[in-house]
């Protein structure tokens, strides 16, 4: 029975478990002296069943071993109190060095500390205390004690400073730890508090909880009373001088109220931006917008100003999406869509911060953003998603949700979505425009895979995730956001002022080019599940995959282009020469393949879903453009004109060259590719209400014109003259055609106006203006188009200026 039994030890191991592991002599420190003076780090920690000593406990041992005839009970204690210095060190709760966490330590050592200064608060009331007879012994036995006690408490206090403020490491490296951010949540605001916020010094001054009403000490209420009067007379006056001080200014827009269409209009146009870009771009909480919908025709007085904004620039959307458009009245004028967008700009923009400081200001920015980029009046610099990116992140969207745990769920989740959609709109004009990619350190996480019908204002607790197989109303937008570090890495390798490697272009482009077939693959999906989406969820249309295969494929195509242009003199970038060829290919297949006038079909018979995008290519403008963007109308020609100009040189029957048959035949589609771009950047100017925007039409004619000859001539260098001939004839009949369209826009827009000339056209066209272009002079802006000019006379006139952009010296010739 003995032999079965574990032994046991007669005295509990004083020394730490590091210094008995490798057999040194312990000090009994904290930490103790071998742990400390050990090269690599150590944690120095003691068993559960004994305690770490302290410099306190050596002291008080002293004072037992020394003076045990004078700690003896010869005079009574304060009540509460344990006999002797022995007992109260007995029965001081001890700190378990062993517990690694940091709230269990600062919880221990708390509690320590309260419990000494309530034993010396008593300790301090007994001495004072008059009607209690003074002991026999001398007063500096007391006096000892209270020291020893002292002691104890500011060893104690030092510990957990010192678990708190840790000290610097052995190999001398300093650091602290960052400041954490501080996030303002109001019902008309919402602000982030960086480091170098005066509320961080606060704290350490305590000022805030001197006046602090509530706790176990409140002021007495009539000082509560008067303060509360005070401060609300205070802020009326500073409201009412703020409105006296503020300028007058000009509403663009007084009564944005009147000019909502009716509500058969509206429903189709809301409908219109649901089933488009609200699946990509998660803007709006689409159960709380009906909601709010359905109030604002109840009640349209008393509807906010920013729900009636942002339905403004909904509408404004949405119109680019009805295959009426401009054909069925004023819902659908061009000038009534500047006019919410101008409402827009000037609301976020006006003399009210705090009204515009919160999510429903962010989300009009996203969609006064995309609103701009469907025609008129386009990006603009001012509001541009840089700005927007800015607002986000002194919003504090880029820090996540974690950081700030009173955040109610449904804001989580909406802060969540924004700060993705602020990333891509941030994305898409870094690649458009000539500066790199500056998006601040951010640790938000992707939207959970919910549907809107999931998250309500109302809930008190996140709802679990769906998986991403589950088909949701964020599944889009999860989609695009997953090549987010991909895209972001491509574009800093794109802005690149230093060389740009190719091993690093070619690994992207494979990337993003696995990203496009899980596109594909999870369109294929969607359409052959049993499972079809509800009635309240966003719908997954063919808009949706072209309009991500086109985001895509401009990434690849901008990432391989410096290098197919080279091509031609270094064979070795050949390979980039066909990945951009396949990438300008792929966007143009999305565009409108249709000869017919009006390009887009306006029967009724026809899918919605069908058109959204070739509508999309016809009125937007910037990257939203797609397959009409001059990037790949370039690109084709650039790859027509090489091909060309690889072939062997030109003898008297290289028609009947088999060589130059076949080359000819792998030219025809790619030909006849461009031919429809070219085809379509005309029919757009045929759209009603488009902007005169001829320089796209002009360069894809030309492109084309001078491709043919081309390949009339089998490239041979003595039928430039003769190609260059055939570029002028085809820019000439361009200019003649867009005369003519413009002149009739004019007329029409002064019938509409009962014979005053539209607004806009008057800034570009005055009558006098109107009349010189019809006799070949010129005038303002239409001479920097170059239109004014007599269309008989192109003598001196500089079609590379045209061609390219006013300023440019180095055009490169023809």
């Amino acid at each position: 029975m003995a032999d079965t039994e574990p032994r046991k030890r007669r005295r509990p191991a004083k020394s730490c478990e590091q210094c008995r592991q490798r057999k040194v002599r312990c000090d009994r420190n904290v930490p103790c002296g071998p742990c400390t003076r050990a090269r690599s780090s150590l944690g120095c920690s003691y068993r559960r069943d004994s305690r770490s000593p302290t410099p306190a406990d050596h002291r008080t041992s002293r004072l037992i071993s020394h003076e045990p005839q004078r700690n003896a009970p010869s005079y009574p204690l304060p009540s509460g109190m344990p006999d002797g210095p022995t007992g109260s060190l007995d029965e001081t709760p001890h700190i378990r060095p062993h517990c690694s966490s940091k709230d269990c330590i600062s919880s221990q050592l708390g509690s320590t500390i309260r419990d000494l200064q309530l034993r010396l608060q008593r300790l301090e009331d007994r001495l004072t205390a008059t009607e209690i007879t003074r002991p026999s012994a001398p007063d500096s036995d007391i006096q000892q004690a209270l020291r020893e006690l002292c002691d104890m408490v500011q060893s104690l206090e030092q510990r957990l400073l010192s678990c708190t403020n840790p000290s610097p490491a052995p190999n001398g490296d300093m650091s602290i730890a960052a400041t954490p951010p501080r996030l303002h949540t109001g019902a008309k605001k919402m602000k982030l508090f960086g480091p170098t916020h005066y509320m961080h010094t606060m704290d350490k001054l305590q000022l805030v909880g001197s006046l602090e009403t509530k706790g176990p000490q409140p002021l007495c209420p009539e000082l509560k009373a008067e303060l509360t009067a005070q401060i609300k007379e205070l802020r009326y006056l500073r409201g009412s001088v703020k409105a006296v001080q503020s300028p007058r200014l000009n509403d663009p827009v007084p009564d944005l109220l009147s000019t909502i269409p009716v509500r058969s209009a509206c429903d189709e146009l809301v409908q219109c931006y649901l089933r488009t870009f609200e699946g990509i771009y998660r803007i709006v909480h689409v159960p709380s917008f009906n909601k709010e919908y359905q109030q604002f025709w109840d009640q349209p007085p008393v509807t906010p100003t920013p729900f009636l904004v942002k339905l403004a620039l909904i509408l404004a959307i949405g119109t680019t999406f009805h295959p009426q458009r401009g054909k069925a009245g004023k819902e659908y004028d061009t000038r009534l869509i500047q006019t919410w967008i101008y409402a827009a700009h000037w609301w976020l923009t006006g003399p009210t911060e705090k009204s515009t400081f919160n999510l429903d200001g962010l989300q009009i920015f996203c969609l006064l953003i995309l609103a701009r980029q469907m025609g008129t009046p386009g990006p603009s610099l001012h509001l541009s998603a840089g700005a927007l990116l800015q607002t986000a992140t002194a919003m504090g969207l880029h820090r996540d949700s974690v950081h700030f745990p009173a955040l109610p769920p449904f804001q989580s989740e909406m802060r969540a979505r924004l700060w993705a959609t602020v990333l891509e709109l941030t994305l898409q004009s870094s690649l458009d425009s000539a500066s790199p990619l500056a998006i601040p350190y951010f640790d938000t996480k992707p939207p959970s895979n919910l549907n809107d019908a999931d998250i309500d204002p109302d809930l008190k607790q996140p709802p679990t995730s769906q998986p991403s197989t589950t088909h949701t109303d964020t599944s889009l937008q999860l989609l695009l956001h997953e090549s987010f570090s991909l895209r972001a890495e491509t574009i800093q390798l794109i802005h690149s002022p230093d060389r740009i490697p190719y091993q690093k272009a070619l690994d992207l482009a494979i990337k993003l080019r696995t990203t496009c077939h899980t596109i594909t693959r999870f369109f294929q999906s969607t359409t052959t599940t049993t499972s079809t989406p509800t009635s309240t969820q966003l719908p997954t249309t063919p808009f949706h995959q072209s309009h991500l295969l086109t985001t895509l494929n401009r990434y690849i195509l901008h990432l391989h282009l410096p290098f197919a242009r080279i091509a031609l003199t270094t064979p070795q970038y050949h390979y980039s020469r066909k990945v951009c060829l396949e990438s300008a290919l792929t966007i143009a297949s999305f565009a409108p393949n249709t000869t017919t006038h009006p390009p887009i079909p306006l029967h009724d018979d026809v899918d919605d879903n069908d058109t959204d995008f070739p509508l999309l290519t016809m009125t937007a403008r910037g990257p939203l453009r797609g397959p009409l963007n001059l990037d790949i109308i370039c690109t084709l020609a650039l790859e027509l004109i090489t091909q060309i100009e690889e072939e062997e040189a030109p003898n008297n029957n290289h028609h009947n060259n088999p060589l130059s048959h076949i080359a000819s035949t792998i030219r025809t589609p790619i030909l006849q590719t461009l031919e429809n771009l070219s085809l379509q950047s005309a029919n757009v100017l045929r759209l009603h209400g488009k902007s005169p925007a001829l320089k796209r039409y002009i360069i894809s004619e030309a492109l084309v014109a001078q491709i043919r000859a081309l390949e009339d001539t089998g490239g041979d260098g003595d039928g430039d003259g003769g190609v260059q001939g055939v570029v002028y004839e085809a820019v000439r009949g361009c200019l003649r055609v867009g005369l003519g369209m413009l002149r009739g826009m004019l007329k029409e827009k002064e019938k509409e106006k009962d014979g005053d000339v539209d607004g806009e056209l008057r800034m570009l066209v005055t009558p006098d203006s109107a009349v010189a272009a019809a006799a070949g002079g010129t005038n303002g802006e239409w001479d920097e188009m170059g239109i004014g000019m007599g269309i008989d006379d192109l003598e001196g006139w500089d079609l590379a200026r045209f061609l390219y952009a006013p300023g440019f010296v180095d055009l490169g010739g023809w």
